[in-house]
Formats: structure tokens, C-alpha cells, sequence
């Protein structure tokens, strides 16, 4: 929802084909969300390893989020100074809605990596997720 705010509220062309490449990616990310923890669920079943590798891969849909969300802080940040002030409401509600996002992935990213048990994969999780802020 922010991506397509931010779509509307862009005048640049440049602007508009960002906005619109990150929304295209976050509503395929809803699919991939749905596959990748249905694998997580599906590979408890079989064994630890299996279940651990399947995390993994979970693990990198909210991480994509938060990358997305943070391109749309950045972008929202540009707009500002672009848009007429009688927008800036839809420019607010972009932001919280991005914010928003970024918060959720960080929390499920969190909480998949504390599940996880493997240190050293989340430190190097953590250590790339913490160049966003």
C-alpha cells in the first residue's frame, strides 16, 4: 500500500517506476511468504535439518520486506520536497505504512532467527538487516 501511494504521488518518471517495481515485487511477496512457511510447516515433519533449511528460506521473504521498506522511506524522504502540501497526508500515510512494514518484517525475521538457534546465520542476518536503519 505504500508503493502504490507513493506510485500516485510521484511526478518523476524515475520516482514512478520505482514505486511501481517495489509494489509489483511485495505483491509476489505474499504468495512466497504463504509457500516458504508452508515448507517450514511441512519440512517440522521430516526432520530438524530439514526444518532448519526451510527456515532459511522463510526467513528471506520479511528480510526482502524490510529491504523494500526501507526504499520507500528513502523514496517518501524525495517526495517531500516534490509534492504539493495539500498530499502530504497520503505522503504521512505512506510513511507509517512502510514503517509499519519494516517493523512487522523486523519482528518476524527476529523471532524465525531465534527459532532458528544457528548464531552465526544471525549474526550475519542481523548485520545486513541492521545497514537498513
Amino acid at each position: 500500500m505504500s508503493a502504490a501511494l507513493l506510485e500516485k504521488l510521484a511526478s518523476r518518471a524515475a520516482s514512478i517506476r520505482r514505486a511501481r517495481r517495489i509494489r509489483t515485487r511485495c505483491l509476489r511477496l505474499i504468495d512466497d511468504d504463504a509457500a516458504t512457511f508452508a515448507r517450514v510447516i511441512r519440512a517440522s515433519r521430516r526432520s530438524r535439518a530439514a526444518w532448519a533449511r526451510a527456515l532459511k528460506s522463510a526467513i528471506g521473504v520479511p528480510a526482502e520486506v524490510l529491504r523494500h521498506a526501507a526504499a520507500l522511506l528513502r523514496l517518501s524522504r524525495a517526495l517531500r520536497r516534490e509534492i504539493h502540501p495539500r498530499y502530504r497526508v497520503d505522503l504521512d500515510c505512506a510513511v507509517l505504512l512502510a514503517r509499519a512494514s519494516g517493523q512487522a518484517a523486523r519482528a518476524l525475521v527476529a523471532t524465525n532467527l531465534a527459532w532458528l538457534g544457528d548464531p552465526a546465520y544471525a549474526r550475519r542476518i542481523r548485520r545486513q538487516l541492521a545497514r537498513l536503519a
